[in-house]
């Protein structure tokens, strides 16, 4: 008998313990396991392992395959958690292979579709997780597997909390939430709630956060769950830091490390250390804040946990700009539009898209069946009773069959015809967007070709001794060039661009200004509640119209500060205000740079207002139209 020594986490799990210890059977001995290793969560994965590797020895030598699957799935549950998320992967496949083939259990199945899911997150393919998500659900509704269905809507609602689309993750969680009354089997599950504060915390619903992260903490506390409380403990944390009572925050922290070491996941350690740094950055420790962040980076690539990098760059850039490091500060920044830019590639919207509906083809041909099969129990006994009866209802079900096969068809045609429809607006849309392109591309580069030419001309005419700055302008007007190409192909890489990634890139282009214009006091202010899509056409127009807005500040104001602000609750306000002596003249005639940022607001279906004051100051107000909001 293999040797079990470690210390047990709960109650409960000692309780489960010596059930195993006291089994009389290898069958009671395998059955006692079994319950013990569906609290995986809460063991640490070395002692998970243990167990149900001791488990699969048993089932294999009394040769029931059912059992020694079932173990090998919690192993993959512990490799998860150890970090070995390829070999996990793998020990689900091979689940999966026999219970499509040589054993028939789709509760267990379904489980190891989740399971998969589990891993794709922590591989940042959101995509393929949200797949797991849906084959979840679809098999635990054939089978009345309310449990699987809320870890199923749990699941995808995670993926898209882990890509930002925070509005999309808590229409998922909240499904989860309604899927059953069962209060016990819900207080259970107890990280679907944190996972709803996490939502509406990000969404700026502080309320609604403490709510539901009040409930995630009681829950888990009462039914042990030591992998709920964990993260409950450290989203609550963040809560405390971000309404100002952050001395209430250290003491939880330092439970939240107590018991990670308990259930050793680095998954959820890089988590931690990237709560810390944020902690460090807001409260005047940022030398702290960087190397607890540098720690965390390192543990997040070596376990290749993608999905935490956004995190803990993040904490790390804030703890730069704490210090004043604006160098550091925007290789940072840089870093993390290149990590959105990769996980947009993996993760389309259309491909998700696809999923869904996928999913909605297959939740309503299992409706069908199970109609079908409530109609043919319904009248089974019937049959026997009046042949009569028996010949109505096949005559009826010949006149149904006809009919959806008729149905069936004339949705074959409708769905070919939307298909038509849909590539020739798509080809529409691809040759307006190559027209853009071309238009932008002339307004932006154009001009500064004609400068260079320019430039180029006068250098020849006169030599270079007279010309050095002539020479520095052909330099700066290259270089525009690079820039203004680089943003274009930023552009053309996405179907569509957040709110949060084109603040990232306004502040990207901001800190490469400042070092040109170190007079200038320029800062950011971000209040993104909600992180509404744009379209890439509608998002290169506003970051043009804010290029435009600090061009002329810079260089025509005489301003000595310059503050930028972007707000999103629905409604997007960016605002650029200044200092400076105010300008002369905003109706009546207008220059082109003026007029071109009039026409992009007008065409991105947003309003431009400019407020002057000689001697005071400008501010530039870019706020979205009610009517006519510019998202996707």
């Amino acid at each position: 008998m293999t040797a079990l020594c470690c210390a047990a986490q709960t109650k409960i799990i000692d309780s489960l313990k010596a059930r195993v210890w006291l089994a009389k059977t290898e069958k009671d001995k395998v059955a006692a396991i079994f319950d013990l290793c569906e609290l995986g969560y809460t063991l640490h994965p070395d002692t998970l392992m243990v167990y149900a590797e001791q488990a699969k020895e048993i089932t294999k030598r009394s040769g029931n395959l059912h059992d020694e699957i079932q173990s090998m799935y919690y192993e993959s549950g512990a490799l998860t958690t150890k970090g070995l998320i390829d070999s996990s992967l793998n020990m689900a496949d091979q689940c999966l292979a026999v219970l499509n083939g040589k054993v028939s259990d789709p509760v267990l199945e379904a489980n190891c579709y989740n399971q998969k899911g589990r891993c794709y997150v922590r591989k940042n393919q959101y995509k393929e997780a949200i797949d797991m998500g849906y084959q979840t659900i679809s098999l635990a509704e054939k089978n009345n597997a309310v449990l699987l269905q809320v870890k199923g809507k749990t699941l995808i609602g995670w993926a898209y909390l882990e890509m930002g689309q925070l509005k999309e993750a808590l229409s998922w969680h909240l499904k989860a939430l309604h899927t059953t009354t069962d209060t016990l089997l819900l207080e259970k599950y107890a990280i679907l709630f944190a996972n709803l504060a996490t939502n509406y915390n990000g969404l700026g619903r502080t309320d609604s956060a403490f709510y539901y992260i009040d409930k995630g903490i009681l829950y888990s506390r009462r039914h042990e769950n030591l992998f709920a409380l964990s993260n409950s403990l450290a989203i609550q944390s963040e809560l405390y830091v971000k309404s100002g009572q952050a001395k209430l925050s250290e003491p939880i922290l330092q439970e939240v490390v107590e018991i990670r070491k308990k259930i050793g996941d680095p998954f959820y350690i890089a988590s931690d250390m990237s709560q810390l740094g944020f902690y460090y950055a807001h409260y005047g420790q940022p030398e702290k804040g960087i190397a607890i962040c540098n720690e965390g980076i390192a543990i997040a690539k070596k376990y290749k946990l993608d999905t935490k990098l956004f995190f803990l760059y993040g904490s790390l850039a804030d703890n730069y700009k704490a210090m004043g490091n604006m160098e550091k500060y925007a290789d940072v920044l840089q870093t993390i539009i290149s990590l959105k830019d990769s996980v947009y590639q993996k993760n389309s919207a259309q491909a998700l898209a696809e999923m869904q509906t996928k999913y909605e083809t297959e939740k309503n041909n299992n409706i069908i069946a199970q109609q079908k099969l409530a109609l043919i129990e319904k009248n089974y006994w019937l049959y026997g009773l009046v042949g009569l009866s028996i010949l109505v209802i096949i005559v009826f079900y010949s006149v149904f069959t006809i009919y959806r096969k008729k149905q069936t068809l004339k949705n074959e045609m409708l769905r070919k015809e939307e298909k038509y429809l849909s590539e020739q607006a798509i080809a529409a849309a691809e040759e307006n967007e190559r027209k853009r392109i071309a238009t932008d591309l002339h307004d932006n580069i154009g001009a500064y070709a004609s400068a260079i030419r320019a430039d180029v001309e006068k250098i020849a005419d006169n030599g270079l001794a007279d010309n050095s700055n002539t020479l520095q302008n052909l330099q700066q007007h290259s270089q525009e060039i690079i820039n203004s190409l680089r943003d274009t192909i930023w552009v053309l890489n996405k179907e569509y661009i957040t709110i949060t990634g084109l603040s990232d890139r306004i502040k990207n282009y901001i800190s490469k200004l400042q070092p040109t214009y170190d007079k200038i006091q320029i800062s950011v202010q971000e209040k993104i509640l909600h992180d509404t899509r744009l379209s890439s056409q509608n998002a290169l127009n506003i970051f043009r119209i804010i290029q435009e807005a600090m061009h002329n500040a810079l260089r025509h104001s005489g301003a000595g500060k310059i503050a930028i602000s972007i707000s999103s609750n629905g409604n997007i306000m960016i605002a650029v205000a200044d200092d400076g002596k105010g300008m002369e003249k905003i109706d009546g005639v207008e220059g082109n740079g003026l007029i071109n940022m009039k026409t992009r607001a007008k065409e991105t279906g947003m309003e431009l207002t400019i407020e002057s004051t000689k001697n005071e100051g400008t501010v530039l107000l870019l706020q979205s139209n009610t009517t006519k909001l510019p998202g996707v």
